[in-house]
């Protein structure tokens, strides 16, 4: 098998269709399920366990989060962008994982809050997996909710539609594969 250079082709060769060829099809899907959608999800299942911890008071001698800490932590992933991104990317070269890299975001943002007291509750009982498995289930959530489910929703009101504008064109019905009893578009539709 003979290795191909694909490095100088302009533009870069897609990994597969559905980022290629499909790219505006699935296109609406990139807020939910790309690797930064991912990694926003990350960054939001670590600040919401990082609260949650804080509040519940789980950690003996931790002190609670303040408001204003706690709505800079959410502003993390509710205004995630090409910043962050970077930033994640920065810290992956060097840890080589993804999911450290999200704790070290957010214990950056701690310390640029004075924070500094509090950066390693941040990940503290939980493994990458327990950050991972609810991230990927946001994302797939949020596609269906925001995606998925919307466009079902408009296929079935057109089915219907069509079901009612061709309620009255007979048709032959058929029966394992034979002609059978006539029948009408708009009946099948429905």
């Amino acid at each position: 098998m003979t290795s191909l250079n694909l490095a100088d082709i302009d533009p870069r060769p897609s990994l597969s269709p559905l980022d290629g060829r499909y790219r505006s099809m699935t296109d609406p899907l990139v807020n939910y399920l790309s690797e930064a959608a991912l990694n926003r999800n990350r960054v939001r299942v670590e600040v919401e366990w990082l609260i949650f911890l804080s509040e519940q008071r789980l950690v003996p001698g931790a002190r609670q989060l303040l408001d204003d800490e706690i709505h800079q932590l959410r502003s993390l992933y509710q205004n995630f962008g090409g910043e962050t991104v970077s930033q994640l990317a920065e810290f992956e070269r060097v840890t080589v994982h993804d999911v450290k890299a999200v704790e070290y975001v957010i214990k950056s943002a701690l310390s640029h809050l004075g924070a500094d007291d509090v950066m390693e509750l941040v990940h503290v009982c939980a493994t990458s997996e327990d950050i991972n498995n609810l991230a990927y289930a946001l994302g797939i959530r949020e596609a269906i909710r925001e995606v998925w489910l919307p466009a079902a929703s408009s296929l079935v009101d057109t089915l219907a539609d069509l079901a009612d504008t061709s309620a009255d064109i007979p048709m032959v019905g058929h029966t394992h594969g034979q002609a059978a009893t006539p029948t009408t578009v708009g009946k099948e539709l429905a």
